[in-house]
């Protein structure tokens, strides 16, 4: 589908022969088509956006419940911690208790 330089003198001259509302609808379809082009090329874009923005979000909630897992965990140990800790105050609290009421006896 070559055109040689003299098929395409003639095309235009051709062209620049007709009149101007040909002119008008021609570019009018020339805008067109290039309008839905950047339509289509910024639709695309965004549609690439979502998907990328997607993968983060579910990488993000997969890493988020990753965290609150071992807080979880760490939790439950703090709170083993924390009963076994009363439980041994409790028991200073009674020997002290003790000593002092033997002090005290004596």
């Amino acid at each position: 589908m070559t055109m040689n330089p003299n098929e395409l003198i003639k095309g235009v001259d051709h062209a620049a022969a007709q009149d101007d509302r040909w002119l008008f609808i021609a570019s009018l379809v020339l805008l067109g088509l290039f309008g839905v082009w950047v339509v289509r090329y910024f639709v695309k874009q965004h549609e690439r956006l979502l998907d990328n923005h997607k993968q983060s979000r579910e990488c993000y909630q997969e890493s988020l419940r990753g965290v609150v897992a071992e807080q979880s965990a760490t939790n439950g140990k703090l709170v083993a911690c924390l009963e076994l800790n009363t439980k041994v105050l409790g028991e200073c609290r009674d020997e002290l208790r003790c000593s002092r009421r033997k002090r005290s006896n004596r």
